[in-house]
């Protein structure tokens, strides 16, 4: 859709309407020739690894050249499917030169392990939302990352929807004002899951499953920890929906404005904790100050993210579209973006990264402060106790002995960080 007829259908779409957004897609473009391409690994083809494994498929100035996953059958599917060659080991990838970038779509606790090995190696890296299981884990990323001058984009692919982009413009823009309160919605976390020890797969194999575990601690395989929604829900190996949901409204609110930067942060609230396997943080309310600016962050059936002015004027934005206080907010949209930058096709943006040597939209600046709000936020459920943040020195203030414990968490040898 062009952005000249967004701004129409929205203009139309009256106050409190929302606008929605079809998915749609540009369509396969040919492909540019061999030397002009980046070359990319694949690691992790699951469910949601499949569905960025086929993105970057589609990018005419891409080649994605070899897969690695724990399970036999997705990385045989995968390399036949690109022509690839296919690994168990994800280092082998990474040990290749001719290999540009790698997507990284694993469950929540390899995010950032692997994200830093493929750093380190000098490739640039999509990184699947959340980013990391600790505090430690997200600032060890953005300083690894730094060091070795490579790109890295975050799977908040929100950022391409041109509802999404049209909403941040409106708030950075000053469309509503200064920004007094935000209250941002995501879809809940859950309990239950059966612990019970079973048989491991032939498809994984015991040799797979010490690999998917990696720095996880050692536990008996059980079918429930290795498929959703034991891949998000287990504390082990993620911080829940907190983080893993959650990273796309808060992502909105740190694109759309800076008040987590402008002061002190101060985070409580409550939330339950699940079991017996399912054990992250569910039901979550929490109260907020990023400075001034009062932050509602609340588990719900929807995603959702609302900036309201000082004088009662807003902006929502969520996943499939955007609503106003009032039509004549949006009235003069038809204009390029001044303050946001924007692209349409999230997995090309990368691509055009490393070509071009330019920063991805969905940086990594932006996912360490969207994730280090849902950090802060499982700590005070966990310690039931408030939670101050100096976005300036990038710590705790004061903190207690059971908040200092959660900053950073043991890895299984031989892994690290």
């Amino acid at each position: 859709m062009k952005r000249r007829d967004f701004v129409t259908l929205l203009a139309a779409a009256g106050v409190g309407s929302p606008l929605l957004i079809p998915s749609s897609c540009l369509g396969n473009e040919e492909k540019a020739a061999a030397s002009e391409r980046v070359t990319v690994g694949a690691i992790g083809v699951g469910g949601r690894g499949n569905q960025v494994f086929r993105s970057f498929l589609a990018c005419p100035n891409a080649q994605v050249v070899a897969v690695a996953d724990c399970y036999k059958s997705r990385r045989e599917r995968s390399a036949n499917t690109c022509g690839g060659k296919a690994f168990f080991d994800f280092q082998e990838i990474l040990a290749d030169p001719s290999i540009d970038a790698v997507t990284v779509c694993t469950p929540d606790h390899w995010h950032v392990p692997i994200a830093l090995y493929a750093a380190r190696a000098k490739k640039s890296c999509y990184v699947e939302k959340p980013l990391g299981l600790t505090l430690e884990q997200v600032q060890t990323c953005e300083k690894v990352f730094a060091e070795n001058k490579v790109h890295f984009q975050y799977g908040t692919q929100q950022r391409s929807m041109a509802n999404c982009q049209i909403g941040c413009e409106l708030v950075r823009s000053g469309k509503i004002g200064k920004v007094k309160e935000i209250v941002v919605l995501s879809p809940n976390g859950g309990t239950g899951g059966d612990p019970t020890p079973c048989p491991i797969p032939e498809d994984l194999g015991e040799d797979g499953y010490e690999r998917w575990l990696g720095p996880a601690p050692k536990v008996p395989y059980c079918a429930d920890r290795c498929r959703p929604s034991g891949t998000y829900w287990i504390y082990d190996q993620s911080i829940g929906y907190l983080g893993g949901w959650g990273a796309h409204p808060l992502d909105i609110m740190v694109w759309a404005c800076d008040a987590d930067l402008s002061g002190l942060v101060t985070v409580e609230g409550t939330g339950k904790i699940g079991g017996p396997l399912y054990n992250t943080v569910y039901d979550w309310d929490m109260n907020i100050m990023l400075g001034d600016v009062k932050v509602k962050f609340a588990a719900a059936n929807r995603d959702s993210t609302k900036f309201i002015g000082e004088d009662g004027a807003w902006v929502e934005v969520y996943r499939t579209g955007l609503r106003t206080s009032s039509p004549d907010l949006a009235a003069d949209q038809d204009r390029a973006y001044s303050h946001v930058v924007a692209t349409n096709r999230h997995a090309q943006d990368l691509i055009d990264a490393v070509r071009f040597n330019r920063t991805p939209v969905s940086n990594l600046k932006d996912a360490v402060r969207s994730d280090t709000i849902s950090h802060l936020s499982d700590i005070a459920v966990r310690t039931k106790s408030k939670v101050v943040w100096d976005p300036v020195k990038r710590e705790l203030v004061d903190p207690t002995p059971e908040q200092i414990a959660l900053v950073s968490r043991p890895m299984r040898d031989p892994w690290t960080l």
